[in-house]
């Protein structure tokens, strides 16, 4: 009886916190449903914001040649028209892609080269304050000359090759990385530092397994910044001695005043670059969830 007696009693305590708990978990499920709602809303609503710029401003400029006095369609055609060409190029004759193609893998390496070494520059110059004043007039000297500039040194130098468009690519990429690469780095909290130390890890520990994943957000905005940067130098470079590539189909297409394919060449740029914009956004909402707007985005 007795145990009958406690074992009730060992029930009755449990059910409130048993009630409690289902609550909380009830209020933690309903409040996911609402955020994932909330942000399913918003996709939505970004999406269908951005569908409509666009068609607006399709619309605009289809509008515009045909009714502004003076105004040539041979010298600015409408989206119509430069959409027949550009199926022509993509889909019939397929000629455009080798250009894609050439400019995509000069970007890629130039990319490549430019970012890896402004990491390993931020990364010293902001660990290192003897580094930093040693380098920072050479750097920011060098910060200040356009990419665009050094194109004919470039060419002198590497030749009329690759190389040479790889090399400015490059040159163009590496200064928005180091800039932020070096900013993310030298303001980490001095307490992570003094833990990994603490903690007995070395220098080197400390800068590649606390500097540079606390800085990784900066790294992952001059990632970005760098990108459209490349993109730039890349049709600088392709405009002087280039066989392929999107810059040398748009400096033909001027030269044969077909402006029509200026415009594929250039609608292909700005969609190269917003796709590579957009995965850098994605790759940084998923690795850091909480990092401000861009995250967001």
């Amino acid at each position: 009886m007795s145990a009958a007696l406690d074992d009730l009693r060992e029930r009755a305590e449990a059910a409130p916190a048993e009630a409690s708990l289902s609550r909380r978990e009830a209020l933690e499920r309903d409040f996911r449903r609402d955020q994932l709602a909330r942000q399913r809303r918003a996709r939505r609503r970004q999406l269908l914001l951005g569908a409509a710029g666009i068609a607006a401003f399709l619309l605009a400029w289809e509008i515009a040649p045909r009714v502004v006095p003076g105004i040539n369609t041979k010298m600015f055609p409408p989206p119509s028209q430069v959409a027949g060409v550009l199926l022509d190029m993509a889909w019939r004759k397929g000629d455009i892609w080798p250009h894609v193609g050439a400019s995509l893998l000069r970007a890629l390496w130039g990319f490549l080269l430019g970012a890896s070494l402004g990491v390993v520059a931020g990364v010293l110059t902001g660990r290192s304050t003897t580094l930093r004043q040693f380098t920072d007039p050479v750097l920011h000297g060098l910060r200040a000359i356009p990419a665009i500039a050094i194109v004919p040194l470039a060419i002198v130098w590497f030749g009329l090759g690759d190389l040479s468009k790889v090399m400015l690519i490059a040159w163009g990429a590496f200064f928005p990385v180091w800039v932020n690469t070096f900013i993310g780095v030298r303001d980490i909290p001095v307490v992570y530092l003094r833990s990994a130390a603490a903690l007995g890890a070395s220098p080197f520990a400390a800068m590649t397994q606390v500097a540079l994943p606390a800085a990784l957000p900066f790294v992952f905005a001059g990632l970005r910044q760098a990108t459209a940067v490349s993109f730039v130098v890349l049709v600088a470079a392709e405009l002087v001695g280039a066989e392929q590539g999107l810059g040398y189909l748009i400096s033909f297409a001027h030269l044969v005043f077909r402006v029509d394919i200026m415009f594929v060449g250039l609608l292909f740029l700005g969609a190269i670059g917003f796709l590579a914009d957009q995965l850098f956004a994605w790759l940084l909402h998923r690795l850091f969830p909480w990092y401000g707007a861009d995250g967001r985005r």
